[in-house]
């Protein structure tokens, strides 16, 4: 949901005509053109530089166990035949799924109640694993003690193994003048400080996402208004590395079609769906969840799934859903140098009689690719072969009673 325009143009007037400096004050026509223009940057960190197969061998590695003695002398080629290769970007580990509500607001912004209410709310009465306080970034500013306040809410309420909380904040001053359009809301999460009160162009948010150390950004309800798609989801590579999350609720009616549009354009994201709080609620408001999968429940693990965009989000409060492939690559992966790949989709459900009717694939353009009938199954497992492979596959299931889930996909590079 969006700030009252009001106040927002009303705080948006005093900052830009006051002493306070502001990213976007005192832009010239030429700045305003250089930020528009594409981001010459590098290549990705996950774009991985695969080894040079003409490389020589190196004499002396082991064939085995070192710890093991080794009478016969094994020739390398014939070990390298008999031990596959490992996949480039495939993401390995024993993880499970804990869920949460990360977009929510108190009285620190447009919501209700203290950040040490939500955290203790969302623990006790909703039960989740996971809760992410997320006021609106310009609110934040005044008074200036807001941001302390809630970081000290979630260091109390915060339990390493029981209970994760943490405090992002939502970014929402782009908008396109003098209409005060606005180009979309993006969350924040893993940044201990506060961006810039106001950046009119939502160029300059990324590059100041760009600039954090472990930061970590979501496209908020795209599609809430008409011009909320971030100019058509303009891709940049940088901010691909950061911007890892999706939200599949509070926007238009076309959330599912935009997803797609983002996965086309470039971006490596991963799908949510929070409840965007502004009463107190918080993770009550209905049954939707997010949810990640991970090795323990830390703020470390989280931000590694999180980087790693091992999360499913899901209608239900208790369902779960992940995917594989080639038996050990978690969902999030970016797989290269392969040009067909098996998959395997995995649906599950906790309560007895709430199953599934389906699990279907997706690929570039939203192009439905196979299904998988699963006859009302609490649990459910549907393998898949795909051969060629698409640039990426985003898997999705449907319950009996009409809740689905998705969840990140995987993506392959020859």
């Amino acid at each position: 949901m969006t700030t009252p325009r009001i106040a927002l143009v009303s705080l948006l007037c005093t900052l830009l005509f006051s002493s306070c400096s502001c990213s976007s004050k005192g832009r010239t026509d030429e700045d305003a053109d250089a930020a528009a223009e594409p981001q010459e940057e590098p290549e990705p960190a996950f774009d991985v530089v695969e080894e040079d197969p003409a490389a020589p061998e190196v004499p002396g590695e082991p064939v085995s166990d070192p710890v093991e003695e080794v009478e016969d002398t094994v020739d390398a080629e014939d070990a390298a035949e008999e031990e596959p290769e490992a996949i480039a970007g495939c993401i390995e580990g024993t993880f499970q799924p804990y869920w949460g509500n990360f977009h929510a607001h108190t009285s620190h912004s447009d919501g209700a109640g203290t950040p040490a209410e939500a955290f203790a709310y969302a623990r006790d009465a909703a039960g989740l694993d996971i809760m992410a306080v997320t006021d609106h970034l310009e609110q934040l500013y005044l008074p200036t003690d807001r941001w302390n306040r809630c970081r000290s809410a979630a260091d109390a309420a915060n339990s390493d193994g029981s209970y994760v909380a943490i405090c992002g904040y939502e970014y929402g001053s782009a908008f396109i003048l003098p209409w005060f359009w606005s180009t979309g809301h993006n969350n924040v999460f893993f940044v201990d400080y506060l961006m810039p009160e106001i950046q009119l162009d939502f160029r300059d948010f990324y590059t100041s996402l760009n600039g954090s150390p472990d930061g970590i950004g979501q496209f908020n309800h795209p599609g809430d208004e008409s011009r909320q798609n971030w100019n058509d989801f303009e891709y940049f590579i940088l901010t691909d590395m950061k911007m890892n999350l999706f939200e599949l609720s509070g926007g238009g009616s076309d959330e599912w079609d935009m997803l797609f549009q983002a996965l086309d354009a470039g971006w490596h994201v991963s799908p949510m769906h929070n409840q965007d709080n502004h009463s107190a609620d918080w993770g009550t408001d209905d049954d939707t969840r997010s949810g990640f999968y991970m090795t323990a429940l830390t703020r470390g693990d989280l931000h590694d799934a999180m980087r790693e965009r091992r999360s499913f989000m899901t209608m239900d409060l208790n369902a779960s859903l992940h995917m594989m492939a080639e038996t050990t690559c978690w969902m999030g992966s970016i797989l290269r140098g392969i040009t067909s790949v098996s998959l395997e989709v995995a649906a599950e459900d906790a309560d007895t009689g709430d199953g599934f009717t389906t699990i279907e694939i997706y690929g570039p353009g939203g192009a439905l690719l196979d299904s998988h009938d699963c006859a009302g199954a609490d649990s459910c497992t549907a393998p898949f072969t795909l051969d060629p492979a698409p640039a990426y596959v985003l898997p999705r299931a449907t319950q009996t009673d009409g809740d689905w889930l998705s969840a990140a996909p995987v993506w392959v590079r020859p």
